[in-house]
């Protein structure tokens, strides 16, 4: 039993060193300014695809702001996907000027498959390479009226074949819930995308607000696992496409406001994370081998939808039993593992977590402060309670290797308009850009 607690105290220790970079990570997005791209007068053709399941509160408002960017019109081209709706959502996008394309499969009722059906109609439509570039978007969202002529200077160095966008939250001040959602995706801008682009190595695809090159999609949407985003981005990296990030093209994106809420999504992303790992995962290790790949982009995407989080706490778990048959043998378990004991190790490490993660989170929300739509009472009380954010990752990642996990549709009401978080011309027609053919 000392042995494989020996054993199992190294691997934990592997683990710790192999994540090590994160931290690195963390340092050079706090340290350094986002990367700009130089201004371009060649304007690409762009579509704009929006999957859509009973949006009708929020998506007008999403088109609107699409209406209102300061790109040439005739170079955006709405495409709206009405997944199972049974509202008025396919009307008012129609309405507003999109193509839209409405879909009724409630076997497949999952935003990869409605992207398929999608893609086979646009291409049948208009042909996949008639635009330069998709740009993808929920609902929910809203873009600064400059978003596209920003995304447009990074695509225009042709070095990236998909680009992130600058995720914000538009309703970061309702309570904890969205407040730590918000927070999670400033830190993944600093910690992950910002970084890396300073690194010069690919971040990965976070499910919305992102630009995919034409030629990427000529043979039309094939990744519909739980996080199509995930896989779509392992997928591209294992064959050497480079994933980069514009931080100046912002979007706005509505955060869950109920826990229940919170459970099914979380479920959903480590669920849809697990099986990405273990579909990927010897894809990203044979590039790391080959001549011409990004291997250390390989290596980066490998661990970040490795299960870390739930290996080191069953190895912990393990190495915490064996100790105590150790000590039941030994005669001492009632002074190591005692219930006093028990409960003051269980406090320091909860304590330990809860300085950690509200360390970072402070890191996150002084460096990101000028994104933030929120007082600054209120902010530090949600970088507070930040830490609930990260803790209840492990107790359901356990609880997805025993569940089957479904794609629940998330509730959107949030009817902010985009001229609410940003300046924006007024004199800017809101109506959506070009349909050139009946839907």
């Amino acid at each position: 039993m000392e042995t494989a607690i020996r054993v199992l105290d190294i691997i934990l220790k592997v683990f710790l060193v192999m994540s090590f970079y994160k931290f690195v990570y963390m340092i050079i997005g706090f340290c350094r300014k986002a990367k700009t791209f130089s201004v371009t007068e060649k304007k690409h053709r762009y579509a704009i695809v929006i999957c859509a399941r009973n949006e009708e509160k929020v998506i007008g408002n999403l088109l609107d702001s699409i209406a209102g960017q300061d790109y040439p019109k005739d170079k955006l081209h709405v495409f709206v996907i009405a997944d199972n709706c049974t509202d008025e959502t396919a009307a008012i996008a129609r309405a507003k000027g999109a193509t839209v394309y409405e879909r009724h499969d409630l076997s497949k009722a999952r935003k990869g498959y409605a992207l398929e059906f999608g893609f086979k109609r646009i291409k049948e439509d208009y042909g996949i390479e008639n635009f330069e570039g998709y740009l993808f978007f929920d609902a929910d969202n809203l873009l600064r009226p400059d978003y596209v002529t920003e995304m447009n200077k990074a695509f225009d160095t042709g070095e990236l074949d998909v680009i992130m966008g600058y995720r914000n939250t538009k309703n970061f001040d309702t309570n904890c819930i969205s407040a730590a959602y918000g927070i999670h995706f400033y830190r993944s801008s600093l910690t992950y995308h910002r970084a890396r682009q300073h690194l010069y190595t690919a971040t990965h695809i976070a499910g919305t607000g992102h630009l995919v090159k034409a030629e990427i999609l000529k043979d039309g949407w094939r990744w519909n696992s739980l996080t199509e985003d995930i896989q779509l981005a392992l997928d591209l990296v294992a064959h050497g496409k480079k994933i980069g990030y514009c931080e100046a093209a912002e979007f706005f994106d509505e955060q869950p406001v109920g826990f229940g809420t919170v459970i099914r999504q979380r479920m959903r992303w480590i669920k849809g994370r697990l099986y990405t790992f273990f579909a990927y995962a010897h894809h990203e290790i044979a590039a790391m081998f080959k001549k011409n790949t990004q291997k250390w982009a390989c290596f980066d995407m490998l661990f970040y939808v490795f299960p870390y989080g739930l290996v080191t706490t069953v190895i912990s778990l393990a190495v915490t039993a064996l100790s105590i048959a150790l000590a039941v043998q030994a005669g001492t378990v009632m002074d190591s593992y005692g219930p006093l004991a028990t409960l003051k190790s269980m406090g320091m490490d909860l304590l330990s977590f809860w300085l950690m993660t509200v360390f970072t989170g402070t890191v996150v929300v002084i460096r990101e402060r000028k994104h933030i739509h929120c007082t600054t009472k209120k902010l530090v009380l949600y970088v507070l309670l930040f830490p609930w954010f990260d803790f209840i990752e492990i107790p359901l990642a356990i609880f997805s290797l025993f569940m089957h996990v479904t794609w629940k549709k998330i509730k959107h009401v949030d009817t902010t308009r985009i001229e609410q978080l940003v300046p924006v011309k007024t004199d800017v027609p809101q109506t959506v850009i070009m349909k050139d053919k009946a839907s």
